[in-house]
């Protein structure tokens, strides 16, 4: 292609690189932009810790990550006002507690909606998360946070959430070891495992009663692997930044029993 013939819109010159080195330079951009720019600002944080059945996570987990004990789950419904990449969203995850055989005690997602296209893309195939999208009213009057989540036709998750008194030491939201599949080197039914450590700053965090109602849903089947519990639950209401990750270290690998066992809350 002749220099005089590149459309304006194109951002740096064409190369006739080999297409394997395309692919490393893209990944290796991405990740210098993951690692050093703010990518949510304001992110404002409803969470609470709710019981799993632990015959059911082990299930969804590989052998070399176990869920801690007593076995739990922070589930948390987030709006995110800011972002370095697209417009505001909303999201709310699962975010399993588990002990890693090398690497010891963190997290992992095996469920997370969103609002946005661009923030699914870029959550799946980046970080690994298992993003779909799905109708998520948040609404926030300073004094009580209400939201819920309807994925086709049915209304899986309803939460509410009042600020009580405002911590002083507050631990980390979204700043724990993360494990997650597939993102970088994904392979289909074969995929890393990759652990990071989002990098945060926590600009106010508040306890909570949470009123937390998670309904049974063929194609979102978190029900399944959560245990009794009682509402109201007792957990939080922060508002943070999110500065990028302080580390991305290969944890494992998986295969086939994970991808059968995982397909309905990852591809459904």
């Amino acid at each position: 292609m002749k220099k005089g013939n590149i459309p304006e819109e194109v951002p740096f010159p064409v190369t006739e690189q080999n297409p394997t080195y395309r692919s490393f330079f893209r990944m290796a951009f991405y990740f210098s932009v993951l690692l050093k720019i703010k990518l949510w600002e304001d992110a404002n944080f409803v969470l609470a810790d709710i019981p799993v059945r632990p015959d059911a996570a082990r299930k969804i987990l590989p052998w070399y990550l176990r869920p801690v004990e007593p076995c739990r789950a922070t589930f948390f419904f987030a709006q995110y006002p800011r972002t370095a990449f697209t417009r505001s969203y909303n999201e709310a995850a699962l975010l399993l507690h588990v002990r890693h055989l090398l690497y010891g005690k963190g997290v992992h997602c095996p469920w997370m909606i969103v609002d946005d296209d661009t923030a699914l893309i870029y959550g799946r195939e980046l970080l690994g998360y298992p993003k779909k999208l799905a109708d998520m009213p948040f609404a926030d009057d300073g004094k009580t946070i209400s939201a819920s989540l309807t994925r086709r036709d049915t209304t899986v998750v309803n939460i509410e959430a009042e600020r009580l008194e405002k911590e002083s030491c507050p631990g980390p939201v979204m700043g724990v070891k993360t494990f997650n599949f597939s993102g970088p080197g994904q392979y289909g039914i074969v995929n890393p495992v990759w652990m990071f450590r989002p990098r945060e700053v926590i600009h106010d965090s508040y306890k909570a009663r949470v009123n937390l109602d998670i309904q049974q849903s063929h194609y979102d089947p978190i029900a399944r692997l959560i245990g009794d519990y009682q509402t109201p639950l007792e957990g939080r209401i922060a508002r943070i930044n999110i500065m990028g990750a302080r580390m991305l270290w290969f944890a494992g690998i998986t295969g086939l029993r994970i991808y059968k066992n995982t397909f309905n809350l990852r591809f459904r």
